[in-house]
């Protein structure tokens, strides 16, 4: 019987230990297909809510001097990976992904 349980627990510990290896396996970097996919859906939001008059006009110019900084920051970063939209994410586009998504995450809906 103890031969029995230890078997079990040697195979539930390595089935755990699998999992946390390969689960940090694949989390190592974020690639520029997933962040130009994240901020056009935060774009395409943005865009409908102004278009309908949800966004008071008034967050118009920072949106667009954070998306205009994103885009150039962005288009650089795929040109020298070749235009190879599965490389890493440079931590400069990074950062300004995730100031533009602070910036529309932040902007209230017009009552």
């Amino acid at each position: 019987m103890k031969t029995g349980l230890q078997k079990i627990c040697a195979v539930l510990l390595a089935l755990a230990v699998f999992c946390v290896i390969s689960g940090c396996a694949t989390a190592d970097y974020y690639r520029l297909k997933q962040t130009r996919n994240d901020i056009d859906f935060a774009m395409t939001r943005y865009h409908n809510g102004v278009t309908f008059g949800n966004i008071a006009p008034s967050f118009q110019p920072e949106v667009n001097s954070a998306y205009q900084a994103y885009k150039t920051a962005f288009d650089a970063a795929v040109q020298q990976a070749n235009s190879n939209y599965d490389a890493p994410t440079p931590d400069n586009v990074k950062q300004l992904a995730d100031q533009l998504l602070s910036i529309l995450g932040s902007i209230p809906a017009v009552p």
